[in-house]
């Protein structure tokens, strides 16, 4: 799998973003960091061992 986005680094920007953030801005963000750090995991567990 190759693309452009990192999600471990998407995940932190996300959580950043929701600790400035307030409200229902602040819980979509979390949200987003949570779903970014899915992706991160399932990348990690897909990845080959040698």
């Amino acid at each position: 799998m190759c693309n452009k986005y990192d999600p471990q680094h998407e995940a932190e920007a996300a959580m950043k973003r929701a600790a400035a953030s307030e409200g229902a801005d602040r819980q979509r963000l979390i949200e987003l960091a949570i779903a970014w750090h899915q992706l991160a995991r399932e990348r990690r567990e897909d990845e080959p061992t040698e």
